[in-house]
C-alpha cells in the first residue's frame, strides 16, 4: 500500500474513533481508557506522517515500527472496552476493530518490507 494511502487511511481511522467515542460518555473511574485509546489512535497515523518525512527507509521502518505497536495498542483498548460496555453499538465496534487489525497487517508487512531492503 502506497504511504499516501496508509497516511488517509491511519487518519479516517483516527477520525472514526474520536467521533464514535467521542459520543459515548464515561464514567470517571473509566475516563482513562477513552483517554488511552486516544492517544494510541492517533499515535498511528501520527508516526506514519513523520516517517514518510524521513531521510531513509530505516528511518521510515523505525516510525512504522512506533506506529505498528501503537495499532497494537489501540486494538487492546478496542477489545478491552467492547468487552466492559455492553451498551456500545457493536456492529460499529466489529468494524472499528476490524479496521484497525487491518491496519495491524499493513504496518506489519511494511516493517518486515522495510527492514529487509534495509539490510
Amino acid at each position: 500500500m502506497a504511504e499516501f494511502e496508509l497516511t488517509k487511511r491511519a487518519f479516517q481511522f483516527s477520525v472514526t474513533v474520536l467521533k464514535f467515542f467521542g459520543a459515548f460518555q464515561l464514567n470517571s473511574e473509566f475516563r482513562f481508557l477513552k483517554i488511552q485509546l486516544y492517544r494510541s489512535v492517533t499515535s498511528i497515523g501520527a508516526n506514519i506522517t513523520e516517517g514518510s518525512a524521513g531521510s531513509s527507509r530505516k528511518q521510515l521502518a523505525q516510525y512504522y515500527s512506533i506506529a505498528l505497536r501503537s495499532a497494537r495498542e489501540s486494538s487492546y483498548w478496542l477489545k478491552l472496552i467492547n468487552s466492559v460496555f455492553s451498551e456500545l453499538e457493536k456492529t460499529k465496534m466489529e468494524s472499528i476493530i476490524a479496521e484497525c487489525e487491518a491496519i495491524i497487517r499493513i504496518l506489519g508487512k511494511s516493517v518486515n518490507s522495510l527492514k529487509t531492503s534495509t539490510k
